[in-house]
């Protein structure tokens, strides 16, 4: 029960930190799911933490586990958006929306 707790608390700290960093440079929108799972990979590494461990589910080598830890991580931002959508915060719009591109206007229309 606890390594889902942490999976979930993760998962918040990188909603956020993802979103810091899309309000710090808002081109990265464009990249954003490749940016999520990078990180979350990233960090699963970094604090070398394996949920499958805790689940007591095996791989055949121990990165394996790490790495798939990093993906349910990156895929738990996609429930924390929802349930700040439900909650009515602008933080569960999509990052599109949230951060809109400032490039260039299209003069067609």
């Amino acid at each position: 029960m606890y390594a889902f707790a942490v999976v979930i608390l993760l998962g918040l700290a990188l909603f956020k930190v993802v979103d810091l960093l899309e309000d710090l440079v808002p081109a990265l929108t464009r990249y954003h799911s490749f940016i999520t799972s990078a990180l979350a990979v990233a960090g699963a590494f970094a604090i070398d933490y394996s949920v499958t461990d805790a689940w007591r589910t095996g791989f055949r080598e121990d990165w394996m586990g790490t790495a798939i830890t990093g993906l349910i991580l990156a895929g738990t931002t996609s429930v924390w958006r929802a349930v700040f959508h439900f909650l009515g915060s602008s933080e569960g719009d999509a990052p599109e929306v949230r951060h809109p591109m400032s490039g260039p206007r299209s003069m067609a229309a």
